[in-house]
């Protein structure tokens, strides 16, 4: 056998090898957000747009308006308010999921999903920061639809398509540097399943919302 030949031969028996074991090891790597994760959070953002657009399909323009009083937002305000919740979760998971994965957090994350889910039925009443507030910039009942359907929509795509492990990528609440895991608390820090899990019970909780204005005494017939 020639000896360029046999070099050869050698080469691809190796190149052979490290792809085999290149590939093993891709295998071996545990996937954390699993297919029955990605569906739950599909089939729930479904389940609450639909929930949501039945509860303000018939609203007349005065009834999307209506406001108990100043203190309080009307049902467009609150359409509004969700609509700008599922554009900051939309970039605030598009650029997490491009960050380093710091796997030890998942420590505190894992199997808490409950303590996102509990916000939706959590009587502690919230008070949205001044960029969540709704400014009145969809002055009819259609601008508001389209505008959350929007951003409701491109939330769900992303989830529909991304092949990111969402319980890799983490966000924080607070700064953690130089703190050990057992001064974190739950909450502080989410995966990226749990931080969609929070914008699901927000917006359960908004949907109760509007039933109780629509129960309101004054609400226009």
């Amino acid at each position: 056998m020639k000896p360029i030949y046999f070099s050869f031969l050698l080469f691809l028996t190796f190149a052979c090898n490290f792809s085999t074991d290149s590939t093993a090891k891709v295998e071996k790597e545990p996937r954390w957000w699993t297919a029955a994760d990605q569906q739950f959070i599909i089939s729930e953002l479904d389940r609450t747009t639909n929930e949501l657009l039945d509860e303000v399909g018939g609203l007349t323009e005065e009834q999307w308006g209506f406001r108990a009083d100043s203190s309080h937002w009307s049902i467009g305000e609150i359409i509004e308010h969700l609509e700008m919740q599922n554009q900051l979760h939309f970039r605030e998971i598009s650029v997490t999921s491009k960050a380093p994965q710091y796997e030890k957090f998942r420590a505190i994350t894992s199997g808490q999903d409950g303590f996102f889910t509990r916000y939706a039925v959590d009587t502690t009443k919230g008070k949205a920061q001044w960029f969540l507030e709704p400014l009145g910039r969809f002055p009819t009942k259609e601008m508001g639809v389209n505008a959350f359907l929007r951003a409701r929509g491109g939330l769900k795509k992303f989830v529909e398509e991304t092949n990111i492990d969402l319980r890799k990528q983490f966000t924080f609440r607070v700064p953690v540097e130089g703190l050990s895991l057992n001064q974190i608390k739950i909450g502080q820090v989410r995966d990226l399943h749990q931080l969609l899990l929070t914008g699901i019970a927000h917006t359960d909780r908004h949907i109760r919302q509007i039933e109780k204005i629509k129960l309101q005494e004054d609400f226009p017939k």
